[in-house]
């Protein structure tokens, strides 16, 4: 499975900083501060000085920097109605529950990734995914993971995040289950998880019955 896409856009920035209570009660606040909360001041000092593009351009910068330090992930992983037309543009699904054999959508959101310069201009990110079905104690019910293929984005500029849906078939279930998949970012290596509970139910026989009618 390929996917292509031209769109992006900036989203949130959430940097979490962690410090050991007592260390940060002996350290001056001053000694505490580093490269992000410098370029955090700045891009404060931008918006107050009405340089909105100079901002907007330093907050890309920083999130790059905080990604890359966070290394590949992936994030607001959900199941959805239909396939999706744009970042964050899908119905969310109402519930979990699949009759065997349906399709199930699923959209995630990555960011950390690798970018590859490619000699038409672009900038390729090259992510191979794979999927299986557990059990609800944990035990996988297929003999290894599951190749869905690779999922190719490509951008003129330097994306700081992204987005793509993925399809699932699954036959011969039923019950409940988690779906587990599993995307790496074939040019670091870099592997990050998501995991979506399903539940598998039979249509009723007398419900077909009257389908059929």
């Amino acid at each position: 499975m390929t996917i292509r896409s031209q769109f992006w856009t900036l989203t949130r920035a959430k940097i979490t900083a962690v410090v050991i209570a007592l260390g940060a009660a002996l350290v001056p606040p001053a000694a505490q501060a580093g490269p992000l909360t410098d370029a955090a001041s700045d891009i404060e000092a931008m918006i107050a000085q009405g340089q909105t593009d100079d901002a907007v351009a330093a907050a890309r910068d920083l999130f790059r920097a905080v990604t890359n330090l966070t290394g590949f992930g992936v994030t607001n992983a959900q199941l959805i109605e239909g396939p999706a037309t744009g970042f964050g543009i899908y119905e969310p699904r109402g519930d979990s529950i699949y009759e065997p054999g349906e399709p199930i959508y699923a959209y995630v959101e990555v960011y950390g990734f690798s970018l590859t310069p490619q000699e038409n201009g672009f900038n390729q990110l090259l992510f191979d995914v794979t999927f299986t079905l557990d059990a609800p104690d944990g035990e996988q019910m297929t003999d290894a993971m599951v190749s869905m293929g690779d999922i190719r984005l490509e951008s003129y500029g330097e994306p700081v995040d992204g987005y793509f849906h993925l399809t699932y078939r699954v036959t011969g279930a039923e019950g409940a289950f988690v779906l587990r998949t599993s995307v790496t970012d074939r040019e670091s290596g870099q592997t990050a998880e998501f995991s979506l509970p399903v539940v598998f139910e039979p249509v009723p026989a007398a419900a077909m019955q009257m389908d059929e009618k």
